[in-house]
């Protein structure tokens, strides 16, 4: 065992290790899990790069000239280098990566109250197309047509009531799979939901109440009874509004394989495959269906179709952008009521 003596470590690398201490220590719903790892990541990053690399010759002072423009400059140099990785490899870093790397710097000086000059930022891709309304209105037609001609099977019934509640209220996969069945009214008429706190929100987002479309309700009507026919065999309630209807084989890190009944809640990533079988599903039948002639028609014109995307992000955004346009246009009256919490 060797006794050499350790080197010790810089004193803005010391700060810059207590800043990220204190941050990592904060409840998730003031820092999240995915803000935590990327403030590891950097602290790990700019050990490397002064240990391995060296940067300006005042960066080893204090967390003030750590974070000022020259040791950023060089940092993000090394970085886009692929000079400053964690994981042993020498590939440069995306321009995601970078941003990434940015925005942890300016927690950490606004933790510290020191000074920070923003580098300029790596472009951000641009935003996938998303969905246009006369395929929305479309797609909505097929499903209503399969469920109201009891032709479709399970997954089509609850995909149509999970299609509609996105159509109507702009919901993402996370709101989706945190739906209980208690935030629908007891007539249908509306849906209390709750969208996932974003970033460094000290508060959680507002509780808000939409109403639901007819063609929603009439989803509903139709999924409930398949939901309540999943669920009422297993041993505890439950309260989730999304449930899977197959059953699913896990492993366990020890190797053991368990099988879960169907009835259990969906996470968002289940909801994901969920909108995925179904795009692939609507698209494939939306192609014959526009061969033969027999596609269901959207207003006096026959509209354009375009396949679905398999994400469900493109498809929330189209609604999100449609109803901020319907509020501006209505004066900047919110289209939702907010049942508690903060007001938008």
């Amino acid at each position: 065992m060797s006794t050499a003596p350790q080197p010790l470590a810089a004193p803005s690398l010391l700060a810059l290790s207590r800043a990220v201490d204190a941050l990592c220590q904060l409840p998730p719903e003031q820092m999240g899990t995915s803000r935590k790892k990327h403030l590891r990541a950097l602290e790990g990053a700019f050990r490397r790069a002064m240990e391995e690399h060296g940067l300006t010759p005042d960066a080893y002072d204090d967390l003030a000239t750590l974070l000022g423009p020259e040791s950023v400059n060089e940092f993000l140099r090394l970085a886009r280098g692929g000079k400053v990785r964690g994981d042993g490899k020498k590939i440069q870093e995306s321009d995601a990566q970078l941003r990434a790397r940015i925005r942890a710097m300016e927690i950490v000086a606004q933790h510290a109250r020191v000074p920070f000059e923003r580098p300029e930022m790596p472009p951000a891709p641009a935003p996938a197309p998303v969905v246009p309304a006369p395929a929305r209105a479309l797609l909505l037609e097929l499903f209503r047509g399969q469920v109201e001609r009891s032709i479709s099977e399970p997954f089509r019934v609850r995909f149509l009531a999970m299609y509609g509640i996105v159509l109507d209220t702009g919901a993402s996969s996370g709101t989706l799979a945190n739906q209980h069945v208690a935030h629908l009214a007891r007539d249908l008429s509306t849906v209390r939901i709750q969208r996932p706190r974003q970033g460094r929100m000290a508060e959680p987002p507002p509780v808000e109440e939409w109403e639901l479309s007819s063609a929603t309700r009439d989803a509903f009507n139709a999924y409930l009874p398949l939901r309540d026919k999943l669920t009422r065999p297993l041993e505890h309630p439950i309260k989730h509004l999304w449930v899977s209807l197959e059953h699913n084989t896990r492993i366990l890190p020890d190797g053991t394989h368990i099988q879960d009944p169907p009835g259990l809640p969906l996470k968002p990533r289940g909801i994901q495959r969920v909108f995925s079988r179904a795009a692939e599903t609507l698209n494939e039948e939306m192609e014959k269906l526009l061969e033969q002639g027999d596609a269901p028609q959207y207003g006096t014109a026959g509209a354009e179709w375009e396949p679905m995307p398999t994400r469900l992000e493109p498809l929330r955004r189209a609604v999100d952008d449609e109803l901020r346009q319907r509020e501006d246009e209505q004066g900047g009256v919110p289209q939702v009521i907010v049942v508690r919490g903060r007001s938008a």
